[in-house]
C-alpha cells in the first residue's frame, strides 16, 4: 500500500484529488493539507511514500519548500504551464513527477506508483522548451558560475560540494538553477552554452 498526503491551498482542489483517489486499491491518503509548513508537520508525525502537490509552486517561499521536501519525499507536482525551474529540480532529484494540473486519474495514479519506487515522470507538455534563436540570455550569480566552472571540470556534486566548501544540498540546488537559467537539459548542455555565451572558460 502506498501512503500519499496531498497538499493544494485549496479545499475544492484537496477533495477533489482525494476522491479521485479514494477507490485506487493500492493507495492510501493519509493527510490532506493546505499548506508547506503542515505538510512538513504531517512528515515528522507519519511516514509517507509520496506526496501530491497542486498548484501554487511560483513563488520564492514555495520554491524554499519545494527544494526542502525533495529530499525527503518522492513529490508528484501538479502544474498549469511549464516551469524550467521545477522542472530542473525534479531531474536534478531523479526521483518524483510532473504533471499537468488537469492529468486524468489514470496519469496521477502511475505518476505516484513510478515515483514511490524512485522513478521519475514527466508529462511532455511540462517540459519547458527554449526559444527559437540565438543562446538564451543567462544571468548567473558569482556562484553559479563557479559551480558551472567546476562542472566544466567534470566534477561530481559531491566534489563540487568540498571544494566550496557548501552542502552538496545547496549544490544541488545551484545546478537546477543553471540549468533553468540556461535552458539546459543536461549538465553537459549547460557547459556548453556556459562556452559559447562566455560565461565561462576552459
Amino acid at each position: 500500500m502506498i501512503r500519499v498526503a496531498i497538499m493544494a491551498p485549496a479545499e475544492s482542489r484537496r477533495h477533489r484529488l482525494e476522491g479521485r483517489l479514494r477507490d485506487e486499491p493500492s493507495l492510501k491518503v493519509v493527510g490532506l493539507v493546505s499548506t508547506f509548513p503542515l505538510l512538513r508537520s504531517l512528515l515528522t508525525q507519519d511516514s509517507l511514500d509520496v506526496v501530491i502537490v497542486d498548484g501554487l509552486l511560483d513563488s520564492a517561499t514555495a520554491r524554499d519548500w519545494l527544494i526542502e521536501l525533495l529530499d525527503a519525499v518522492p513529490l508528484v507536482l501538479l502544474c498549469e504551464a511549464p516551469d524550467g525551474w521545477i522542472y530542473h529540480q525534479l531531474v536534478e532529484a531523479e526521483r518524483g513527477a510532473l504533471l499537468d494540473r488537469d492529468a486524468s486519474v489514470e496519469q496521477i495514479v502511475h505518476a505516484v506508483r513510478a515515483a514511490s519506487t524512485g522513478l521519475l515522470v514527466l508529462d511532455a507538455s511540462m517540459i519547458p522548451r527554449p526559444e527559437s534563436g540565438d543562446e538564451p540570455a543567462a544571468e548567473l550569480t558569482p556562484r553559479e558560475i563557479q559551480v558551472l566552472r567546476l562542472l566544466a571540470e567534470g566534477l561530481v556534486n559531491r566534489a563540487i560540494a568540498d571544494r566550496l566548501n557548501i552542502s552538496e544540498h545547496t549544490i544541488k540546488f545551484h545546478i537546477g538553477s543553471i540549468l533553468g537559467k540556461l535552458q539546459a537539459s543536461s549538465r553537459t548542455e549547460a557547459v556548453t552554452r556556459g562556452l559559447r555565451s562566455g560565461l565561462i572558460e576552459l
